[in-house]
């Protein structure tokens, strides 16, 4: 075939021969494949004559490699303008701005993702706290020196709610608290509580005292009675407490155990009396042991026998003093018997109890005359043939009768009592040595044991314990 290709007017005029695109030139853009051979337009080879086919685009999308000159002076341009991403807000090159949670962005050391793991006067990680604070609750761990006493837990530091029995210290003061607060009062003497604020109800547990033991076989002191006691109380009043002391000598009864109100006596836990001792070391006489403390208070035991099994026209026979209950003291033990000295008889007879007092014992010979315990203090008995005393309550029990150097019985226990003003009230009354409710009582109000071989004779105090 014979082309002929002239120049006009920027169009590539062309001689072909007949059958192929672009004959006429609007077949190179009419969208038809004129020519049957499957191109249309300047896909077709055909087309390519004419200048619009021919022409090379000015951007055709290839890459060259080599950069584009864009100010058309023949140079390349080489000026770099790639992102460095870089935020103009972070100073500190660190990666985070202000916004981001930097809080010192002058410091490149100092953003969230920085350790803080020392209290150094910097907060390292921008969580508010200088120092670790792994449960982000605000206070740093304790084993760093902060005062949160447990930092893998949010809801334990300084000003979480301590939630009261449950294991677990959640406010970090070092204990759980309790449902309940106690005050325990167990050395004998005088005390005054002060009811705290938010208290508007008290119970209080009382224990009389125990009495001191004699000499004599078997002469115990007697345990002292207890009372539970629940009563209503003003925020700010005062409480006067009496805890009563055991018997501190042979033969003495225990003090009684009291709360007061102003004048009004609120409760009273009655104390157990004291043993009987014969004049010979105890090798002679049984029996004489002090009687318990009660709402009822128990008998004295009275003198017994002999213990090589004789009888004595010098002693024939002594009587405990009885215990108190709550509306009268125990009453005086007897005592007969022939011995006397310058014709003195040294018969003694057990003196009654009294209010708050306990009995002691009386008689021709000065000897005799003993004084029983009078409200907390112990007080009466004796060694060498002397009876026990009344234990001290609401109502002392009765000293025991005795003759002088050679043997004696015991004293009655004091009663127990508590005014009509409590909302609730519980007896619960010793037996022989054994003070009452002995399982919750911490020992205390034990009757003293025989004086005899080196044991200790003396009662244990009695106690109050207070709770809210």
């Amino acid at each position: 075939m014979l082309w002929l290709l002239l120049a006009c007017n920027d169009n590539l005029l062309v001689q072909k021969g007949i059958g192929q695109e672009g004959e006429v030139p609007a077949e190179c853009w009419d969208g038809l494949d004129n020519d049957d051979d499957g191109y249309t337009d300047c896909d077709d080879q055909d087309c390519l004559i004419y200048t619009e086919c021919s022409q090379v685009p000015d951007d055709t999308a290839l890459d060259t490699g080599a950069p584009d000159d864009t100010d058309d002076t023949g140079e390349t341009d080489t000026q770099d303008t790639g992102d460095t991403d870089v935020d103009p807000n972070d100073q500190d090159g660190d990666g985070f701005t202000p916004s981001d949670g930097d809080c010192d962005d002058t410091d490149a050391n100092i953003n969230p993702n920085s350790n803080d793991s020392t209290i150094d006067g910097k907060d390292q990680n921008c969580d508010g706290v200088d120092g670790p604070d792994q449960d982000l609750d605000g206070f740093v761990d304790s084993n760093a020196g902060g005062d949160d006493c447990n930092d893998a837990d949010a809801s334990v530091n300084p000003n979480a709610t301590e939630i009261p029995d449950d294991g677990i210290d959640q406010d970090c003061d070092g204990v759980d608290a309790a449902t309940t607060v106690q005050d325990d009062y167990t050395t004998a003497g005088e005390y005054t509580f002060i009811v705290p604020n938010g208290v508007t109800l008290m119970t209080a547990n009382l224990w009389g005292a125990g009495g001191a033991g004699g000499d004599q076989s078997g002469a115990k002191g007697g345990g002292g009675g207890s009372v539970e006691v629940s009563f209503a109380v003003a925020v700010g009043e005062t409480l006067s407490l009496s805890v009563g002391e055991g018997g501190n000598s042979p033969g003495a009864g225990g003090g009684a155990t009291f709360i007061y109100r102003g004048s009004t006596l609120l409760v009273v836990a009655g104390a157990g009396g004291g043993g009987a001792s014969d004049g010979n070391n105890g090798n002679s006489w049984t029996g004489g042991a002090g009687g318990a403390g009660g709402a009822v208070g128990e008998n004295g035991m009275d003198l017994l026998y002999h213990q090589q099994g004789t009888t004595y026209a010098y002693c024939s026979s002594a009587t405990g003093g009885t215990g108190a209950t709550q509306v009268s003291p125990g009453l005086g033990g007897v005592s007969v018997g022939t011995a006397s000295y310058n014709g003195v008889s040294h018969v003694c007879t057990g003196t009654d109890g009294d209010a708050l007092q306990g009995g002691g014992t009386t008689g021709p010979a000065s000897q005799c005359n003993t004084t029983g315990p009078y409200l907390w203090q112990s007080s009466g008995g004796g060694s060498n043939g002397h009876a026990g005393a009344g234990g001290a309550g609401y109502f002392g029990g009765g000293g025991g009768g005795s003759v002088y150097t050679y043997c004696g019985a015991g004293g009655g226990g004091g009663s127990s009592l508590a005014d009509s003003s409590v909302t609730s009230v519980t007896y619960s009354d010793g037996n022989g040595q054994t003070q009452g409710n002995e399982s919750v009582s911490g020992g205390a109000g034990r009757g003293g044991e025989r004086n005899h071989g080196g044991a200790t004779y003396n009662g244990i105090d009695g106690r109050i314990l207070l709770t809210w």
